[in-house]
């Protein structure tokens, strides 16, 4: 395989969007993803990550959604204020790099070579 290609086909899609509120796994189904859940900074400086069946912690201080496509884009959504949605694409990029190595490590996603960031 060409290297290029190889390295194109590893380029993950992050984009920024309003994903709903699932609980259940026939849901995450229903609305066209391959995965879903949580995840928090916690109040301590901690982070934190959930999959479908999870609530985001009491001692959360910001938390977010995350959906995997059927096509392999991650998809992340504010929990509260949008403007904690845009913080993941600046200054709380970070806690992005923490879910991408956590989604890796689950196996929703494979390592990217490359990222690309959609508002």
């Amino acid at each position: 395989m060409d290297k290029g290609k190889a390295a194109a086909d590893r380029k993950l899609l992050i984009r920024l969007a309003s994903l709903p509120d699932i609980d259940t796994l026939d849901d995450v189904g229903e609305y066209g993803y391959s995965g879903y859940g949580r995840f928090a900074v916690l109040e301590d400086g901690g982070f934190w990550f959930g999959e479908t069946r999870s609530s985001h912690p009491s001692t959360t201080d910001t938390g977010w959604y995350w959906a995997t496509t059927k096509s392999g884009e991650l998809l992340v959504s504010a929990r509260g204020a949008v403007s904690d949605g845009e913080a993941l694409f600046g200054k709380r990029k970070p806690v992005l790099a923490l879910l991408i190595d956590e989604l890796v490590k689950m196996r929703y996603i494979r390592k990217p070579a490359s990222i690309e960031l959609k508002r």
